[in-house]
């Protein structure tokens, strides 16, 4: 949310939630399928952009 609009990289995402021991299994994955869960399912718009092979932002909805 800090970084918000700016893109972060998974590894920056790792660094900040495990410092330099980040997980041997894909724990960050299973995170984010549970913050889309949370900040995107329940809405017509998505939070949440991943940019594939890139990283993720927030980004607020673009209204029409």
């Amino acid at each position: 949310m800090r970084e918000s609009p700016a893109l972060v990289t998974r590894e920056q995402l790792e660094y900040e939630l495990w410092g330099e021991l980040s997980p041997d299994s894909d724990t960050l994955r299973s995170h984010l399928y549970k913050l889309r869960k949370a900040i995107d399912k329940p809405f017509d718009l998505p939070l949440l952009e991943t940019q594939q092979g890139l990283g993720f932002r927030i980004v607020a909805p673009v209204q029409s």
